[in-house]
């Protein structure tokens, strides 16, 4: 379980509210527009492959990070410096890894 809350961090999660946001105002734009009426199944589809980009982009990025050396050279601040997760759990690397192309995978 505690893997689980380490690639919550690589992934930052809290970050996922945003993509969560702009989805729900574009499905709730397109609902009030004069084309039709989104239909459920494809707003949820069109939220999984936003959040799954979004896990994509971070999972890589902080794989791709650790690995060039980069996070053992910054200082992490709240919104710059990467999550802390991989410096702290190296050992997550490889499942880093697969989640950014597993998602990556989800998206297309």
């Amino acid at each position: 379980m505690s893997q689980i809350w380490a690639l919550l961090g690589v992934v930052r999660g809290r970050f996922l509210l945003l993509t969560l946001s702009c989805v729900a105002l574009g499905v709730a734009l397109a609902s009030r527009s004069q084309v039709g009426v989104m239909e459920v199944g494809d707003a949820l589809l069109v939220l999984f492959g936003a959040l799954a980009a979004h896990v994509a982009v971070n999972a890589l990025n902080e794989w791709s990070d650790y690995r060039s050396g980069l996070d053992l050279r910054t200082r992490r601040t709240a919104f710059s410096g990467g999550s802390g997760t991989l410096v702290a759990r190296p050992q997550l690397l490889g499942r880093t890894l697969m989640l950014g192309l597993g998602s990556l995978l989800a998206v297309r």
